[in-house]
């Protein structure tokens, strides 16, 4: 699979390194500089780092993009305590709307980029068990995606719609969660009372 990673996030350097050594070609945004018509072959765009500091390579890149490309939110925002939930779901919106694509699957930024680190530092065949929750509306986005995890060695964990990815977000329930599926499928169980 061919993935662009726009973005300069902590997430960057490990998933690059991990996507690699599974057999991905990776392009990075650096790699991309101002020839942006090098995206254009990707299946999938991973972005991470400070939703701010990447609305304007996503302008420069998002016409060279597909309308049908799967783009993985990994991307990390600075709430203020000063701010409503209107202001917030407005902010998101309008956050989805920079996107190359419908096809968001928002995923990676709530683990810890040291837990990336340390899977991408260990041997391919090193026995680290890490749970990636997920949240998307579409269902073959959620394949390609689950593939990927699978390939970088994480195993996918479904939340379901996009509409829950907040758990996700800073200061949610399952922000800075380092874990394995089995404690991740204990952990939503509690959040949602069933377990």
């Amino acid at each position: 699979m061919h993935i662009t990673m726009l973005g300069d996030g902590r997430l960057v350097q490990p998933l690059a390194k991990l996507a690699t050594r599974a057999g991905n070609t990776v392009l990075k945004a650096e790699d991309v500089g101002t020839n942006v018509s090098s995206c254009t072959p990707s299946e999938m765009v991973l972005v991470t780092g400070e939703r701010a500091a990447l609305t304007g390579v996503l302008a420069r890149v998002k016409p060279m993009l597909s309308e049908d490309i799967v783009v993985v939110d990994a991307t990390t925002t600075v709430t203020s305590d000063q701010s409503s939930g209107e202001e917030d779901r407005a902010s998101e919106n309008e956050w989805r709307a920079l996107l190359p694509s419908t096809r968001i699957v928002r995923a990676f930024a709530s683990v810890p980029a040291e837990a990336f680190t340390l899977l991408a530092d260990c041997a391919p065949d090193g026995h680290i068990e890490l749970a990636v929750p997920f949240a998307c509306d579409d269902a073959a986005a959620k394949q390609l995606v689950s593939r990927f995890m699978r390939q970088i060695g994480v195993e996918p964990f479904d939340l379901g719609p996009l509409a829950v990815s907040y758990v996700m977000d800073p200061g949610g329930p399952l922000w800075g969660k380092a874990i394995d599926a089995l404690d991740m499928q204990e952990y939503v169980g509690r959040l949602s009372g069933d377990g």
